[in-house]
């Protein structure tokens, strides 16, 4: 499960934003599947970071969602194929390898978002944490207006983090965060990201609209279910 927090501008632009994907939020009555495309291009100094990888992720009616691990194999992640069922409560990692279900159930059933908000990256709204050592940064933001991406509108929006000092290994205390986002899908369908790192993009491609196949979103009947409790790591 991710956890989508209202400073992700700043932290994803200031320190991180590499390998960075796009969290699929669970939406009733918006099937769709695509291509997750992330290409990174990392400065000299930056190590163990993959140039491109590949994540096909879908959504049915429900609001289940699903993400395969990314193609090719990322080495610096753990992969496992991600199955949310906000009906039942449950989070499923399938390793596929081993073929191994490990099943997180939430403490009560969630629904899915009728009506997500935008938050401040541009990406649906979600929960709020508080990071000090960031209080000081200094965040704009600027509306782009509209376009077209794979046929549907999008609304775009640029955010400038100014920190008042640089991060540690880095000679640059600017970054920018660029992102364009599908009301219809509530989806954010692009992100352009640069900082003291490098600079990389998030894109969704081969966006179809129609009902995934039902059989994605259960586990295989050959897999071992393993409870995992909310102590433990689930994605291990």
């Amino acid at each position: 499960m991710r956890l989508l927090l209202a400073t992700l501008p700043i932290l994803a632009t200031i320190t991180e934003g590499f390998g960075q994907s796009l969290p699929v939020t669970s939406i009733a009555s918006q099937p769709f599947s695509a291509d997750e495309v992330i290409i990174e291009n990392p400065k000299p100094n930056v190590h163990n970071v993959l140039p491109m990888k590949r994540i096909r992720i879908y959504r049915d009616s429900a609001g289940r969602t699903r993400e395969d691990v990314s193609i090719p194999r990322d080495p610096t992640a753990t992969q496992v194929v991600n199955i949310e069922d906000p009906i039942a409560g449950i989070h499923y990692f399938l390793d596929t390898e081993r073929k191994i279900a490990r099943r997180l159930v939430y403490p009560r059933p969630t629904a899915p978002v009728a009506t997500p908000t935008m938050a401040a990256s541009g990406l649906p709204g979600g929960l709020v944490e508080s990071f000090p050592k960031f209080r000081d940064v200094r965040t704009t933001t600027e509306f782009l207006g509209t376009q077209l991406i794979e046929g549907l509108a999008t609304d775009g929006q640029r955010i400038t983090s100014v920190s008042p000092t640089s991060m540690p290994g880095c000679d640059e205390n600017v970054a920018l965060s660029e992102s364009w986002y599908s009301p219809e899908l509530r989806m954010t369908l692009l992100q352009k990201r640069s900082n003291c790192m490098g600079d990389g993009t998030t894109r969704l491609e081969h966006i179809n609209r129609a009902e995934p196949d039902p059989l994605l979103f259960q586990v295989p009947p050959d897999y071992t279910i393993v409870d995992q409790g909310w102590s433990g790591n689930a994605a291990k």
